[in-house]
């Protein structure tokens, strides 16, 4: 794992970890303790919502036959193509990721006056050293393989075969690791990742103040 030099105020910590791992479960938590969470995933629903710009730029390279009737994106119909046809994930990705770093650094410019930390759920490994997100830290949320295809397959009804070519396309274990400052292991419960996602927050906090 590699360390940056810690600062006093206004960190940026992105969140990251591969599908099912529990990125959200522990941004969830952090949000709860009244710290700002910025989710990228959220950032690019919201881009290519009915009548933005987003909307547009997919349709034009998957075709009308991936809108609703109420003229919204079909997203899982989307999902059916966007894990099993890598050039186009690639050039969804080339649309979506430009916009989405700058609304996410508008939303860090906004909050970083009044708030010391900052989190932001990045699900892409590269996306993470992208300038616009300003981040200081990373912190990688892990689980066994097997725990990702069983929460995944109870959260969205995906087949095993469908969540394992999701993972595939992901980046592995190492090279999640080789970008990490630190690490959250998530192999049990809810109330164990809260209560390590506790003491993390516990010992950066304390990093920063005390040197």
């Amino acid at each position: 794992m590699k360390s940056r030099p810690s600062q006093l105020n206004n960190q940026v910590i992105g969140v990251t970890g591969g599908i099912g791992c529990g990125k959200s479960a522990v941004c969830d938590y952090f949000a709860d303790q009244g710290y700002p969470v910025i989710d990228t995933d959220l950032v690019a629903k919201q881009l290519v919502s009915k009548g933005q710009p987003g909307l547009v730029e997919i349709i034009s390279l998957v075709g009308k036959g991936y809108l609703t009737a109420q003229g919204e994106l079909d997203r899982k119909k989307l999902a059916t193509v966007f894990f099993s046809q890598p050039q186009l994930k690639q050039q969804i990705e080339a649309v979506l990721h430009p916009m989405v770093r700058q609304a996410v650094r508008a939303q860090i410019e906004q909050l970083k006056p009044h708030h010391r930390l900052i989190f932001i759920a990045v699900p892409v490994l590269q996306q993470l050293n992208q300038p616009e997100y300003q981040i200081d830290h990373v912190l990688l949320v892990e689980c066994d393989t097997q725990q990702q295809i069983t929460r995944v397959q109870q959260r969205d009804q995906r087949s095993a075969e469908q969540i394992q070519q999701i993972i595939q396309q992901q980046a592995p274990p190492a090279q999640r690791l080789a970008i990490a400052d630190s690490v959250i292991n998530n192999n049990r419960d809810l109330a164990h990742l809260h209560t390590q996602a506790k003491a993390w927050l516990f010992k950066i906090i304390q990093d920063r103040i005390i040197p």
